[in-house]
């Protein structure tokens, strides 16, 4: 049986069943995004493996942590278990600040579903150091750019245009095409491309969607941006009180979660990509002007890369910045 001992939180939050601990699963994002949805199926298997002697208990929104509060409350034992953002974790772990650079994950050079269980044991071993244990991981996909007036076909195009970015290193990114980064909140973005504030965001496709983008920004050029990542962790002490025989059954559902959720997510994105085409001027880049865009923000690479000093975090960015190339 798991036993947590970890504060008054948890004697609130956890289940009481003979038998059974019901620890509670923070989720980012509510029950109906896809990522909470792969996070739900592997909570349900982990129970149905363990006959219900572990049970994870989903809770979305991020009513229980913040997305950037959650590596501290894992390894502080607020919370037992929680699906935390990889670029929030970048002030204590530089490396994960290199995957808030857009195509910092492969899509299709290895396929992302080949990529993510390579890259696991330096993921794994760099929250280790934290007191987290990581047991599966999953990135983003269907960035684009959307835009208000055009389609931007080549980089030379996004010279002086105002787009909206999410953190410093995609700001640099677009400094490196000669466009103005914008930051701004995600609940701003129609707003702004409303009012002209902004001329384009890069966005996902799914948020594209969902937040009806495509009524003030008709015009989206689909680059297929990869990257961030999703990482499901639990503390280390929950980790540890678990028997070896659960242990060994959550990490065979986690290494295949990784692989299935990771595929289901590039799945998805290429089905987004259709309802965008019949809502919005749609144009997927192609293969020369994605080359042409990897050549101007090759330096702001290199220049992440450079800020990751330790082992496993270099080898973790290298190992990256291979695959994009």
């Amino acid at each position: 049986m798991t036993k947590l001992t970890t504060g008054a939180l948890f004697a609130a939050l956890l289940g009481t069943q003979a038998g059974a601990a019901d620890m509670p699963y923070s989720l980012p994002f509510n029950d109906t995004n896809e990522f909470s949805r792969i996070g739900i199926e592997w909570a349900q298997a982990v129970s149905e493996a363990t006959d219900g002697e572990v049970t994870f208990e989903p809770v979305g929104n991020s009513a229980l942590v913040t997305i950037p509060e959650t590596l501290d409350a894992i390894a502080g034992s607020v919370v037992p278990a929680a699906m935390g953002v990889a670029s929030a974790m970048a002030g204590t772990i530089p490396a994960f600040g290199y995957l808030e650079l857009n195509l910092s994950v492969p899509v299709n050079n290895p396929p992302t579903e080949d990529a993510m269980p390579q890259i696991f044991p330096d993921v794994e071993k760099l929250l280790l150091a934290h007191d987290a244990k990581a047991l599966w991981i999953m990135p983003a996909f269907g960035g684009g750019l959307a835009c208000t007036q055009e389609i931007l076909e080549s980089v030379d195009e996004w010279e002086g245009k105002k787009i909206r970015t999410a953190g410093r290193w995609q700001a640099k990114q677009m400094e490196a095409a000669g466009a103005s980064p914008v930051s701004l909140p995600a609940s701003d973005i129609y707003t702004a491309l409303q009012n002209g504030t902004i001329d384009c965001a890069l966005i996902s496709g799914s948020i594209y969607l969902s937040n009806s983008l495509f009524e003030v920004a008709p015009y989206f050029s689909d680059y297929g941006f990869a990257g961030n990542m999703l990482i499901t962790l639990v503390g280390i002490d929950v980790w540890e009180d678990l028997s070896e025989a659960q242990q060994q059954a959550i990490t065979k559902i986690s290494e295949e979660t990784t692989v299935r959720g990771t595929r289901e997510l590039r799945e998805i994105s290429a089905s987004e990509a259709e309802n965008i085409a019949a809502k919005a001027t749609y144009h997927k880049v192609t293969d020369d002007e994605m080359a042409q865009l990897l050549e101007r923000w090759d330096p702001v690479y290199r220049e992440a890369m450079a800020e990751v000093s330790d082992e496993t975090g270099t080898h973790l960015v290298e190992t990256l910045y291979a695959y994009g190339r």
